[in-house]
C-alpha cells in the first residue's frame, strides 16, 4: 500500500464511501466482499486539476499549432460544431480513458453549451468531478456559435450550479469556468469573482500559458496576466488557473499573496511550444500546484501517471537531480491536487475517514526494479491499473470499466469526430 507516496504493507477496509481501517490484518464485517490483491500497490486515486473532456474527440485534429492559432483555427470551430450528442460521446471517451488509467477526480472545463449533458456524463461515469460550463462573452476569432452574452453566460452557470452542485451523493461540485482573459470581458470576470466568493465556489481558468497570449493580454488590459486577475477579483484562494508557464517576479508575489493555485500541464505546454513551467519556483513561493493532462486536443493522452513522469523530468532539466523526485510527483498528482481543489481533508491520501478514492496497481505489469514510487512514475503506472474505486464504489475491475461500455464508447467517439470535422468544414 502506498500512503503519502511511502509504502506500507497493510489491508484496507472500505465502509460505505469512506476508508474505515488501514493496517496489517484490518478486517471488515463478516459479510464484506474481500478483494485479494496481495503483491499489488494500493494508492490514492489521481487528481487532475485541469482537463477538457469535450475536446477528447478533437485528438489529432489540431496538430503543430501554437496556442492562439490552435484555438482560433481548430479548437473553437470544433467546439462551436458540438451538439449534445457529440459532447456526450466526447465526455464518455475521455472518462473511459481517465478511469482506466487511475484518475478518480477531475476539474473539468466544458464548452459554452450543453452543460447539463456534461454533468450527466460525469455523474453516470462514477468519477468525482469539479466542473463548469465554459464562459466566453468575447474573443478575437471566436465563432458566433461559441460566444454568449455576459448575462446569458452568468445565467447558465447559475442554473447549472443550482441543479448540480453537490449532486451524485456529493461527487459533483460546480465551478465557474471563465475561459481566459482574452475571451471574457472585464464585466464577466468581475461578476464571476463576486459570485464565486458569495457561493464559495472554485474558479477554473487559464493564465500565463504562452508568450503571445501574455503579450496580447498586456496589450488589451495594460496589466500582466496575473495582475489583471487580481484587479478583476478572480485571483484568490478559490482560483485554479491552468499552466503558469510565464510568470514574472511581480506576479509570483501576487500569487503568494492571493493564494491562487496553478495546474501544471507539462505535455500540453511542450506540444503547443508554450514553454516549461518552473514548478519548483512556484512551489518555493508557496503556490499550490496540481497536475493535469489538459485535453486530448493538445496532449494527446489523458494519462495522469505520464504527466507525473513528465513533471519530474522537466523539473530536473531546469534545476538538476532531486528537484522533483518520483515521490514528489506522485504527491503532486494526488494530495496536492486535492489541496488545489480545497478538498485535502476529503481525499488525496489513504487515511481512515477519508473518501475511498483508490487505485489498485498490479505491480507485475510495471517495469521492474526500484522503489514503488519510481516504478509507478517511470515504469508505466497506468498500464498496471487493475481496480479503481471512487467514493467507495468500484468503477474499474480487473482492468475493465464497470460504468461505461468500452467498445461502444470508442465507436461513438470515432463517429463524433468524423461528424464534427464535416460540420466545422475542417475535413
Amino acid at each position: 500500500m502506498i500512503e503519502s507516496a511511502r509504502p506500507i504493507e497493510a489491508d484496507l477496509v472500505i465502509s460505505g464511501s469512506r476508508i474505515s481501517a488501514i493496517g496489517p490484518g484490518a478486517t471488515g464485517p463478516s459479510d464484506a466482499e474481500v478483494l485479494d490483491r496481495r503483491g499489488h500497490y494500493v494508492m490514492p486515486g489521481l487528481v487532475q486539476t485541469h482537463v477538457h473532456l469535450v475536446q477528447t474527440v478533437f485528438r489529432g485534429l489540431a496538430e503543430d499549432l501554437t496556442l492562439l492559432d490552435w484555438l482560433r483555427r481548430r479548437v473553437w470551430p470544433l467546439e462551436a460544431a458540438h451538439d449534445e450528442q457529440t459532447i456526450r460521446a466526447s465526455m464518455r471517451l475521455g472518462l473511459l480513458e481517465l478511469l482506466l488509467s487511475g484518475t478518480t477526480t477531475v476539474l473539468d472545463m466544458g464548452t459554452t453549451k450543453h452543460g447539463d449533458a456534461q454533468a450527466e456524463e460525469l455523474s453516470r461515469s462514477g468519477i468525482r468531478a469539479y466542473f463548469g460550463q465554459a464562459m466566453m462573452d468575447t474573443g478575437e476569432g471566436a465563432p458566433d456559435g461559441l460566444l454568449e452574452t455576459t448575462r446569458a453566460s452568468l445565467d447558465a452557470s447559475a442554473a447549472l450550479h443550482k441543479r448540480w452542485h453537490r449532486s451524485a451523493n456529493g461527487r459533483l461540485h460546480y465551478s465557474y469556468a471563465p475561459r481566459f482573459a482574452l475571451s471574457c470581458t472585464r464585466e464577466l470576470l468581475e461578476a464571476v469573482a463576486t459570485l464565486a466568493k458569495m457561493n464559495d465556489l472554485l474558479v477554473h481558468t487559464h493564465s500565463n500559458e504562452d508568450p503571445n497570449e501574455r503579450v496580447a493580454i498586456e496589450a488589451a488590459t495594460g496589466r500582466t496576466p496575473v495582475a489583471y486577475l487580481v484587479e478583476t477579483g478572480i485571483a484568490s484562494e478559490r482560483a485554479v488557473a491552468a499552466h503558469g508557464v510565464h510568470v514574472d517576479d511581480g506576479e509570483l508575489q501576487m500569487l503568494r499573496d492571493t493564494r491562487m493555485s496553478f495546474t501544471h500541464c507539462p505535455t500540453s505546454n511542450l506540444k503547443l511550444g508554450a514553454g516549461i513551467a518552473d514548478v519548483q519556483r512556484l512551489r518555493g513561493a508557496r503556490v499550490s500546484v496540481g497536475l493535469g493532462t489538459d485535453g486530448a486536443a493538445c496532449n494527446n493522452r489523458l494519462d495522469g501517471f505520464e504527466e507525473a513522469r513528465m513533471a519530474t523530468l522537466l523539473a530536473r532539466s531546469l534545476h538538476g537531480l532531486g528537484a522533483l523526485t518520483a515521490e514528489n510527483a506522485l504527491v503532486m498528482a494526488t494530495r496536492d491536487g486535492a489541496r488545489v481543489l480545497r478538498a485535502e481533508s476529503e481525499f488525496g491520501t489513504l487515511e481512515v475517514g477519508k473518501r475511498a478514492d483508490i487505485v489498485v496497481i498490479d505491480s507485475s505489469r510495471l517495469a521492474s526494479g526500484g522503489d514503488p514510487a519510481t516504478r509507478l512514475v517511470f515504469g508505466g503506472g497506468s498500464r498496471g491499473v487493475r481496480d479503481v474505486f471512487v467514493d467507495g464504489t468500484q468503477v474499474v475491475r480487473d482492468g475493465g470499466a464497470l460504468t461505461l461500455d468500452a467498445a461502444e464508447v470508442r465507436a461513438k467517439g470515432a463517429e463524433a469526430q468524423a461528424l464534427l470535422l464535416r460540420r466545422a468544414s475542417l475535413s
